[in-house]
């Protein structure tokens, strides 16, 4: 019959469309297969590579029997303000302007500012250390040590070090909340005792408290370790150093002129003291 002649003449046709319907549809369409190549490219050219961790400039340069070797400045700075008329001790007084400058100069002078700590692990464990390290002092704790010092020093990028009397917490000095902002900015918090007396004239028992009661308080309202100490004027003798090693302190600066070195008495350290009348240049000429 008629239509039996058309089954046996489109079959073969039906089969062939089908297969043919098979094979595009199992092959893959260009217009679809580029598109996820390309993206899945993209993408994985795009997604960043995670960056290496900068060292921080104050470390990394020096480091083995050179740094063990090293000699360290550390400055001592008192009042970063003018001078009103008048004042005691006007010496101690170093004008905001002077000291940015001051900084500015050690800066391009190629020196970078570490802790007592840096300083400490260059000397005792052999690095690292900058080129040429310099480590800042403040004694006592005014509060210009926070509005004038620490804008400066936070501009380079570099560290101080507090030597804070624990009487100078609160009104007249540095709050608690000020405080804090020097250890976030990273600066180094070490005792100057609790009264500033002279060390040299207390009885064993008052030169304890002084010595190991400033340094319980400072790491218990902070929660640092306070390694390190500063005679209050300077004043000390063979009993109160080996006081403060008894303390727990690691080392102790004095108000001797000179720079410090890994291979000095650690409870005998020297400083550089800056005063009022001293310029950017004539600190540099003072250092070498």
């Amino acid at each position: 019959m008629w239509w039996s002649r058309m089954i046996a003449v489109g079959a073969p046709v039906l089969v062939g469309l089908a297969v043919l319907v098979a094979v595009r549809s199992g092959a893959p369409d260009p217009a679809h297969s580029v598109a996820p190549t390309a993206t899945s490219t993209a993408t994985a050219t795009a997604t960043p590579r995670k960056a290496r961790p900068r060292k921080p400039r104050a470390v990394g340069e020096i480091t083995g029997a050179k740094a063990r070797r090293m000699a360290v400045p550390i400055l001592m700075y008192h009042v970063i303000s003018k001078a009103p008329a008048g004042v005691a001790n006007a010496e101690l007084w170093v004008d905001k302007d002077v000291f940015a400058d001051e900084m500015r100069a050690l800066r391009a002078a190629g020196y970078t500012a570490i802790t007592l700590q840096q300083a400490w692990d260059g000397w005792r464990h052999g690095g690292p250390l900058p080129r040429k390290p310099v480590v800042l002092t403040f004694d006592d704790g005014y509060l210009s040590h926070y509005t004038h010092a620490k804008p400066v020093l936070r501009k380079l990028g570099w560290p101080g070090v507090l030597y804070l009397t624990t009487k100078s917490i609160g009104p007249g000095g540095l709050t608690v909340k000020q405080i804090r902002g020097l250890i976030k900015a990273g600066w180094e918090i070490d005792s100057h005792t609790l009264t500033h007396p002279d060390l040299t004239a207390l009885d064993d028992a008052t030169l304890e408290r002084e010595l190991q009661d400033s340094r319980a308080e400072l790491q218990e309202r902070f929660g640092v370790p306070v390694r390190f100490f500063a005679y209050p004027a300077g004043r000390n003798d063979a009993r109160v150093r080996e006081a403060t090693r008894a303390a727990g302190y690691l080392a102790a600066t004095t108000v001797e002129e000179g720079v410090a070195r890994g291979a000095d008495d650690p409870f005998a350290l020297k400083r550089v003291r800056v005063n009022a009348t001293d310029t950017a240049e004539s600190l540099l000429r003072r250092l070498g």
